[in-house]
């Protein structure tokens, strides 16, 4: 019964395979193995037939996380683009498009999971990017944009900020702005600019405050020409008692630029020493 002794030889492989399986140890599948031959007895085949055994599958690992979309990337590329889409818009089209970016921005960063390095982050943003979701959307119905600023406690008579003028380069003010990044705060001379749709800052200044790029975004500059700058995120803006938090700026050029997106949804009084901003 020399076959009957390979079959039982075989048995215990298949059971060891078994066992190797469930604690997860890759196997490469076996060659198939020939029956063995009829027998003429119907006891000796009987009493020969091996028992089938029953061999379940290793379980397969759970995809890891990599292979899931990153929600936090895809958040922040949908609000680069709608910053963009705002710097230019002029039509209502225009921002009911950059309101949808931000609202696939919210919805995105709503999915971040806990498990995220960034999900604290994540939280902050999806507020953040509501808000500018709300501001599109009033300039898209035509309406006037609701303040989401912190504004100083002290300012009465509808007076948000008083902007001092340091200097002036072509007629356009210099003033103090104080910018907060990853690491710390400093003051820099900016452009009070009401040219700019958007706020700029240098690669320098970037660097000293630790502004983390996040992505890019195509800008109009002077000549008319269109060009791409890199866009980062800085913690706190603060100019003249007001204040606004996780704006997000382009990086470029050789000196600052303080933009609408800071101030455009106040009232401008520009004297000879003071930027007076009022509601």
């Amino acid at each position: 019964m020399k076959w009957l002794a390979q079959t039982i030889r075989r048995l215990g492989l298949l059971s060891a395979i078994g066992w190797l399986s469930g604690c997860g140890v890759s196997m490469n599948p076996m060659a198939p193995t020939a029956p063995p031959p009829p027998s003429s007895n119907p006891e000796a085949t009987a009493a020969s037939t091996p028992t089938v055994v029953s061999i379940r599958p290793a379980a397969q690992p759970v995809a890891p996380a990599a292979n899931q979309p990153d929600y936090f990337r895809e958040a922040v590329n949908r609000a680069t683009s709608a910053v963009a889409i705002g710097q230019s818009a002029q039509s209502t089209d225009d921002w009911q498009l950059a309101a949808s970016r931000w609202q696939q921005a919210v919805n995105l960063m709503q999915q971040v999971p806990k498990t995220h390095a960034n999900y604290t982050q994540a939280q902050t943003k999806a507020k953040e990017y509501q808000q500018h979701l709300n501001a599109a959307q009033q300039r898209a119905a035509g309406k006037p944009v609701v303040a989401t600023t912190t504004i100083d406690p002290k300012s009465t008579n509808g007076l948000v900020a008083q902007i001092p003028i340091q200097d002036r380069r072509g007629g356009t003010p210099v003033v103090a702005v104080t910018l907060q990044g990853q690491k710390g705060s400093k003051t820099f001379p900016m452009l009070f600019d009401t040219g700019a749709t958007g706020t700029l800052i240098t690669a320098a200044m970037a660097q000293e405050i630790g502004v983390v790029i996040v992505g890019e975004t195509r800008v109009k500059i002077a000549d008319g020409s269109i060009v791409s700058l890199p866009v980062g995120y800085v913690d706190v803006i603060e100019v003249g008692g007001l204040s606004k938090q996780s704006m997000l700026v382009a990086i470029g050029g050789s000196v600052g630029l303080l933009g609408q997106d800071v101030y455009g949804e106040f009232g401008i009084a520009m004297g000879s020493h003071v930027i007076n901003l009022h509601q």
